[in-house]
């Protein structure tokens, strides 16, 4: 065994292969209608307008609809989405038509890395929603579709849900679901959060769970002096346990509990919990969330990218605000001098807990409420920014990260989880929170994605963009590793194990205090232990 730091710049290079054109077309205008009708996956155009029928009868066009149809935005109302056989049809409709089209783009073959379910609701851009109308935007701001081009899940994974009674016959989870302790309903809270993690996908019913092709184990929750029940799913072998609730109280037999469950590879995600942050201030820990070897999670907004986008004003008093800004801690925000165009500030008082045991934050508000959908076939969303919604997005990661690697350790899922994450330290609103929002924003794509790539020889598993000060990181096993514009500083502790290459980008910097520490090692012989996968 070796230790080994190179330091070199590399280029990557990418090959395009021939496809299908699939591409963004906007109109001049919102007033444009295109009318279409598809049969047998064929569009044909049905308005007026002689040059686009010519152009539809011309080409073969699979796909030609709207491509974002609750959108806000001017731009975005105006936007459709077209599959063709070749790029002449796109080429074409912008030469011949100027007077209706204005803008296009082909969505390249990078972005094509995805995969929809057929019950991806309203926000689906490859194929017809077959189950509810459902606003999936927080899965597009996740990169949830990227994550399922490697993996929906496996059967054999199992996600434990220690948050209310699920019923094992509902359609989202009959068949995948076996109850290990009964829970009382608790208002629908279980149901609502087994299916963001795992309900089924492709099932032309209701709408997706992040890690849909996975199977559930459920508990009952409480007992924050010893953790039995979240014991007992560890000891059957479920690897990731949602708890979306907690006690102010500290044990330490819970502690031992919990590091009783890292040693059966078990990981436990919490929550900091939903008090405002004006009156917690940070100083409120909730446990489990803030006990060692737990990942705590906190809520982002998923929804709004310009100030003008979510700009709103109270009628009252005239005073305007901004609310759901993306990477924001807070649902809404005013501004210096009542000024739309001035410093945007958040209202902590719409910022849920946090604190400085908070590992990563997820979208929090704004979440497909399934319960209501169960009891009545109501489509209804959480209004305000909730912690409890945000945990089981990091919890359906995990199972799918799980479900590429089952031989990942409790640390290297902390790790992966962090690493992947949306660093949001540059939005200026979120400075006076710096320190309580841990790793930053997550993001399912590329910890599934790197998930991936730790196990391919050809591939380099590609950290960047990050400034960690705290927290110990561990990579047992990957091929090779590019470092590249990454911080590890002060506190932070690395320990990375390669077989074959450590590669640093001269932007990434290793600074580690008294208290941290950096060990970069090459071993042929590490390796994961994957059979139990095959």
């Amino acid at each position: 065994m070796k230790r080994l730091v190179i330091i070199i710049l590399i280029a990557f290079s990418y090959t395009i292969t021939a496809q299908e054109d699939r591409f963004y077309i906007r109109t001049v205008s919102n007033a444009i209608e295109i009318p279409v009708k598809t049969q047998d996956s064929v569009v044909t155009y049905t308005g007026d307008d002689l040059r686009l029928k010519t152009l539809f009868e011309k080409h073969d066009v699979k796909v030609f609809r709207k491509g974002f149809k609750y959108a806000t935005r001017d731009k975005l109302k105006r936007t459709f989405y077209a599959i063709a056989a070749t790029p002449a049809f796109q080429q074409e409709l912008k030469m011949i038509s100027p007077d209706i089209f204005e803008f296009s783009e082909s969505i390249t073959a990078q972005k094509l890395q995805i995969y929809e379910p057929n019950d991806y609701g309203v926000t689906s851009t490859t194929g017809q929603n077959l189950g509810a109308p459902i606003i999936f935007d927080y899965y597009d701001f996740l990169g949830v579709p990227q994550a399922w081009h490697y993996t929906t899940g496996s059967p054999d994974i199992h996600i434990g849900i220690s948050d209310g009674y699920v019923d094992p016959e509902d359609p989202e989870f009959a068949g995948k679901l076996t109850m290990v302790k009964k829970s009382s309903l608790s208002g629908g809270h279980g149901f609502t959060i087994a299916a963001i993690a795992a309900a089924q996908g492709d099932n032309a019913y209701a709408g997706a769970g992040v890690c849909y092709d996975c199977s559930i184990k459920t508990t009952t929750y409480g007992d924050f002096k010893e953790f039995n029940q979240l014991l007992e799913l560890a000891r059957s072998g479920v690897k990731v346990i949602n708890c979306s609730w907690g006690s102010r109280i500290y044990y330490e037999t819970a502690q031992e509990a919990i590091n009783e469950m890292r040693d059966l590879g078990t990981i436990i995600v919490s929550v900091p919990h939903n008090a405002p942050y004006s009156k917690t201030n940070g100083t409120q820990l909730r446990y489990p969330g803030a006990y060692e070897h737990v990942l705590s999670v906190g809520s982002v907004q998923h929804k709004y990218d310009t100030i003008e986008d979510g700009l709103n004003i109270e009628e009252k008093n005239g005073k305007y605000y901004a609310e759901k800004q993306q990477y924001h801690l807070s649902r809404t925000g005013g501004f210096a001098n009542n000024d739309p165009k001035d410093t945007y500030r958040l209202y902590l008082s719409s910022t849920n807990n946090l604190d400085t045991t908070v590992d990563i934050v997820a979208p929090g508000n704004d979440i497909f409420q399934y319960y209501k959908f169960q009891k009545n076939g109501e489509i209804a969303y959480n209004p305000y920014q909730a912690t409890s919604p945000a945990a089981p997005l990091v919890t359906g990661t995990i199972g799918l990260m799980l479900s590429v690697n089952n031989d990942l350790s409790v640390d290297e899922m902390s790790s992966i989880i962090k690493l992947s994450a949306t660093n949001i330290d540059h939005i200026k609103a979120n400075e006076p929170l710096l320190g309580l929002y841990g790793a930053g924003s997550l993001h399912t794509g590329r910890a599934v994605k790197m998930t991936h790539e730790m196990l391919q020889p050809d591939s380099y598993t590609l950290l960047e963009n990050q400034n960690f000060t705290r927290w110990n990181f561990s990579l047992r096993a990957p091929y090779k590793v590019l470092i590249k514009n990454e911080q590890f500083r002060e506190a932070a502790r690395v320990d990375f194990t390669a077989k074959e290459e450590i590669l640093i980008d001269t932007e990434t910097v290793f600074l580690p205090d008294v208290n941290g520490s950096i060990l970069l090692t090459i071993d042929p012989e590490a390796t994961y232990n994957l059979q139990k996968n095959n």
